[in-house]
């Protein structure tokens, strides 16, 4: 992942050395959109920027809509702005027209060189400066109408450091990374799931509510030796969900072998969730994460195979167990848990109608394949997490209502609502 990161970087630092400092003229920019477009498609995209006097410091064509069009993004300085900061254009190819979709102003330090934009592997990244060796690169996509933020990397220096934070909207995966400017030494490395939690009350839309996936070679704490691959033993979130008083989450979990436990101290394929009221605050500074250690509740989730109504959750500190549902699928089992807000670390979830509401979470997956042999069981977890360290964990987060990371639109929304009423709803 640095190394597509340091790739955008590197196109964007050699498209600046094809600009002038004073940036494009709006002709010299409608002469080179000229080999990709008709004229009456630069016509709309011209009388969109709407000053004959703009300027454009950066442009990239390509598909970031992944329709086999080509879509076209640029960076537009207005001769009246009086402050320093510039706008990022979008627009797509929508059924043979360019329309605009969204449109953003990034400030810059000292000159519009310092935003720019680059289309690659089906996004569209801006570059932005925000002082020496302190530098954002944002990823946007367009799919199904829906224009949105898919993820972000920073990377910025502070007393021979470097921290790189890269935060993935879609597959939640995020990483922070700290070390020696001068040596590469690596200092602090955490990498983490950020496990969304939406309303049951919203329809999630496209771009956030995509599978879960946890199948990476980092993700496997234990029995890497023994394990096959993702078809071997991996874990999908599909639902995640909150109401009143409960988080239900449904898994899918693939694996090859379903184990049932024969006795109390046996082993067996099982999910454990822990969770935590510390939040690692990893990214927040330079340097090793310096959090107080909490205290970690543990959840099992339980498959009984041969007596699939028998499958609980099993609740550290609670006497008594809650049945899940469960059953049988051709490469795997699903598990479906409504786990009560009791279970979880104290906190006032009431707040979550307002406001984002965080705890720190890893979920582990469990796959034994001989329960004879307990070495060769694998533990995959979505956070490089320790045993016994709540600020190893990943994290678990709220939202309100209609509210999600990054930006979102939806771009036929209003033609949407307007043909609604002209229907008489």
């Amino acid at each position: 992942m640095k190394l597509v990161y340091l790739h955008i970087v590197f196109v964007f630092i050699c498209s600046l050395n094809t600009q002038a400092q004073s940036g494009s003229s709006l002709k010299d920019f409608q002469k080179k959109l000229s080999d990709y477009y008709d004229q009456e498609l630069i016509a709309d995209v011209i009388s969109e920027i709407g000053d004959e006097q703009a300027k454009v410091w950066s442009w990239d064509i390509g598909d970031y809509s992944l329709d086999d069009h080509n879509d076209v993004a640029f960076v537009v300085r207005f001769p009246k702005e009086k402050s320093k900061a510039c706008s990022v254009y979008f627009f797509i190819d929508i059924n043979g027209t360019l329309t605009l979709v969204h449109k953003q102003a990034r400030a810059f330090i000292e000159s519009p060189l310092e935003v720019g934009v680059a289309i690659k592997n089906g996004g569209c990244h801006v570059t932005s400066k925000n002082e020496q060796f302190n530098w954002n690169i944002t990823g946007y996509q367009f799919r199904q109408g829906v224009f949105f933020e898919s993820d972000q990397f920073s990377t910025s220096r502070s007393a021979g450091q470097t921290l790189e934070i890269h935060r993935d909207h879609m597959q939640r995966r995020n990483k922070t990374h700290v070390f020696s400017t001068r040596t590469e030494e690596t200092s602090y490395y955490h990498h983490y799931h950020d496990i969304p939690v939406y309303s049951s009350d919203i329809t999630i839309p496209y771009g956030f509510h995509k599978p879960i996936i946890i199948d990476a070679p980092e993700d496997v704490i234990k029995g890497a030796f023994y394990w096959k691959g993702p078809q071997d033993a991996s874990l999908i979130i599909e639902k995640s969900v909150y109401n009143n008083t409960n988080w239900e989450l449904e898994l899918l979990i693939i694996d090859d072998t379903l184990i049932q436990s024969r006795c109390d101290t046996c082993l067996q394929d099982k999910v454990i969730l822990y969770v935590s009221e510390t939040i690692p605050s990893f990214g927040k500074s330079i340097g090793k994460d310096t959090n107080t250690l909490g205290s970690i509740k543990s959840i099992e989730l339980i498959p009984n195979a041969m007596t699939p109504h028998l499958s609980y959750m099993n609740i550290s500190g609670m006497n008594t167990s809650i049945p899940i549902e469960f059953h049988r699928e051709s490469n795997g089992y699903h598990i479906k848990a409504i786990i009560p807000f009791s279970a979880l670390p104290i906190f006032d979830f009431n707040s979550s109608s307002t406001e984002k509401v965080s705890i720190g979470c890893t979920i582990e997956l469990i796959d034994v394949d001989n329960p004879f042999r307990p070495e060769e069981q694998t533990r995959i977890v979505d956070s490089d997490f320790e045993y016994g360290n709540s600020a190893s964990l990943g994290v678990l987060t709220f939202y309100p209502v209609n509210t999600y990371d990054g930006i979102i639109h939806r771009q036929f929304s209003r033609q949407f609502v307007q043909t609604l009423q002209q229907l008489g709803f």
